[in-house]
């Protein structure tokens, strides 16, 4: 081996003798360079064993926009309380991160990870439905049976991938679509204003009391989402941390994020005036 490399290199690394072989001032190199690269890699195995069984550093948390501003954010204090050493990376939005190849290290999903190395558990039930304003109700009346000549506050076909987005526009098809989104707050808080009727998840109207849910109540069941993470990192300290009080968010929240609390229903009322726009 040393033969070749010194006929790759095109140069003598060591002298031969019967005593053994003696660097020579070009080997010299060589081995101090080959020395500095050991003692990085042993620095850098010693920190990575460090990182596994500290919770500390970065996370990165892949999460829909609504489970962060409700759900996630006012539960940060005691987050940090527990982990004061750990920064979140909260991204929200409708990109897909892909956790095997690391762009994140944790991600909120609506459906069962493909993958073999996804590890995942059950989070948690969600609901969907139609919210709408007491204000635009009473202007409006309340839907019964029907959307006709109603404002719809939709979510946008950049997510029509996503379960009950199919149902949430057969439903919706008779009404007046005022207003699209590919984010879902930014439909609640039009609903709040009283702009229209929107399809939003039941935990996005969380802390709305003006908003109500109306006909025809929670669309297409509870769906199931799934927190998941990478097999390998599962047991880094900083990550587990994360992971676990994710699921025990989710299990404290269960009655937000299933649309009990919060989802109110109203029965229907006469309206004032339909013509006139809140």
């Amino acid at each position: 081996r040393l033969d070749a490399m010194e006929k790759q290199l095109g140069d003598r690394l060591f002298v031969r003798s019967s005593d053994g072989c003696t660097p020579t001032a070009k080997g010299d190199e060589v081995v101090g360079a080959a020395l500095a690269i050991e003692r990085a890699m042993d620095s850098l195995g010693s920190r990575l064993v460090q990182g596994h069984d500290v919770a500390a550093g970065r996370v990165t948390l892949t999460v829909p926009d609504f489970f962060a501003s409700q759900i996630l954010a006012p539960a940060l204090p005691l987050f940090v309380q527990n982990y004061p050493d750990i920064e979140l990376n909260v991204l929200c939005g409708n990109q897909h991160y892909n956790i095997v190849r690391g762009e994140a290290d944790i991600g909120l999903r609506n459906r069962w990870p493909e993958q073999d190395t996804v590890v995942a558990r059950k989070a948690a039930s969600v609901a969907y439905g139609f919210y709408a304003s007491r204000q635009y109700l009473v202007h409006h009346g309340t839907p019964t049976g029907s959307f006709k000549r109603h404002h719809m506050l939709l979510l946008g076909e950049e997510v029509s991938v996503m379960l009950g987005y199919d149902r949430m526009m057969e439903l919706a098809s008779e009404g007046d679509i005022v207003m699209r989104s590919n984010a879902v707050m930014p439909l609640v808080q039009a609903a709040a204003a009283g702009a229209g009727i929107c399809f939003v998840p039941a935990m996005a109207i969380h802390g709305y009391d003006s908003l109500v849910g109306v006909w025809p109540g929670t669309v297409g069941g509870l769906r199931d989402v799934f927190l998941v993470a990478h097999q390998d990192l599962r047991f880094v300290a900083r990550i587990r941390a994360v992971y676990d009080f994710m699921i025990e968010l989710c299990a404290v929240q269960a009655d937000v994020i299933s649309g009990t609390t919060g989802a109110r229903y109203v029965a229907p009322v006469a309206t004032q005036n339909p013509t006139t726009l809140i």
